[in-house]
C-alpha cells in the first residue's frame, strides 16, 4: 500500500480543493467499507481485477477503469472478486459559503467509466513517490484534470463556491471508524482526539447526522450483509468476528436491524 498526506491544494471555477489523502492499495477476498462525513467527497479509481461496489443500498460491477465518486453521508463498501487494485482521492471542503446551494459536486455518488484517468492516477502516485523538482506541479494538474474529466462525463454544471480546506479532526474520525469500528468505544475516541465525550458526541450529531453507537451499528450491519452475501461464513464466524456474546445476540441485532434473520437475509440475497 502507498499513501500520501501531502496536502495539495487547486482551484477550478474559483472552486477551492484541498487533498487529505492519496493512496494506491490492493485487496483480495476482502471487503473495504467507508462512511465520509460532512463536506467530504472521494474519488475512486480501479486499476486492475474485478469486483462490485455497493453504494448506499445499490449494488454494481466494476473492472479496470471504472471510477466512482462518494460524496458526503454516503456509505460505500468494495468487494474483491478477483484482487483490486484501486486508487483513492479523498478531499474534504469548508462550507462557509453555503455550497450546497450552488453545486451538485457532493449531491450524490457517480459511477463510471474511463480508461484515460490510469495515465493520472499513475502519474500521480509516481510523482509522489518520487518528489523530484516540480512534482507539487505535476500532481496539481493531474487532478484538475481528473475533476475536469469527471464534470464532464457527468454533465454537471455546477455554479461557483467558496473555499475548500482540511478538516483534519473529521478526517481522523472517518479513518479511526474505517478501520477500528468493531472495538473503538467512544471513551477511547475522545481521548485520542483530545476531546470530551460530550463534545464528540455533538461533533458526531453535527457533522454525520449520526450518534457514535449509530456509527457503530451501521458499520456492524454492513459487515454482516456483505460477508452473509458475498461469502460463506457461517453465523456463528460473523457473530465471533463482530464481538457479539452469542449467535443469538447477533441475530436479534440482525432482526431487529434488518426486519428478517441473518439467514432469511442470506437465502434471499446471496450472490455467488
Amino acid at each position: 500500500m502507498f499513501i500520501s498526506n501531502d496536502s495539495i491544494k487547486f482551484m477550478i471555477a474559483k472552486i477551492f480543493f484541498t487533498l487529505a489523502e492519496f493512496k494506491n492499495y490492493k485487496i483480495k477476498d476482502n471487503i473495504s467499507y467507508h462512511y465520509h462525513g460532512k463536506d467530504t467527497v472521494e474519488i475512486n479509481y480501479i486499476a486492475s481485477g474485478v469486483g462490485k461496489v455497493k453504494i448506499g443500498d445499490a449494488i454494481y460491477d466494476i473492472k479496470k477503469n471504472s471510477y466512482f465518486v462518494i460524496p458526503e453521508f454516503v456509505p460505500y463498501s468494495i468487494i474483491a472478486k478477483d484482487e483490486l487494485e484501486i486508487y483513492s482521492s479523498y478531499f474534504v471542503i469548508d462550507t462557509k459559503t453555503g455550497y450546497k446551494e450552488y453545486t451538485p459536486y457532493l449531491e450524490k455518488a457517480f459511477l463510471n467509466n474511463d480508461p484515460s484517468f490510469e495515465l493520472l492516477f499513475r502519474t500521480i502516485h509516481n510523482e509522489f513517490m518520487i518528489k523530484t523538482l516540480g512534482y507539487n506541479e505535476i500532481v496539481t494538474s493531474a487532478f484538475k484534470s481528473m475533476v475536469i474529466m469527471i464534470v464532464r462525463n457527468e454533465g454537471i454544471k455546477g455554479k461557483r463556491l467558496s473555499h475548500w480546506s482540511l478538516n483534519s479532526l473529521q478526517f481522523s474520525i472517518d479513518k479511526i471508524f474505517s478501520n477500528e469500528y468493531n472495538t473503538i468505544t467512544i471513551t477511547e475516541l475522545a481521548s485520542r482526539l483530545n476531546m470530551s465525550v460530550r463534545d464528540l458526541q455533538r461533533y458526531l450529531l453535527k457533522n454525520y447526522n449520526k450518534s457514535f453507537s449509530d456509527l457503530k451499528k451501521e458499520f456492524k450491519l454492513e459487515y454482516a450483509k456483505i460477508r452473509l452475501i458475498y461469502y460463506n461464513d457461517s453465523i456463528e464466524e460473523i457473530s465471533e468476528n463482530l464481538n457479539f456474546s452469542t449467535r443469538e445476540h447477533f441475530s436479534y441485532f440482525f432482526k431487529k436491524e434488518t426486519g428478517i434473520t441473518p439467514l432469511s437475509y442470506r437465502k434471499k440475497n446471496k450472490m455467488d
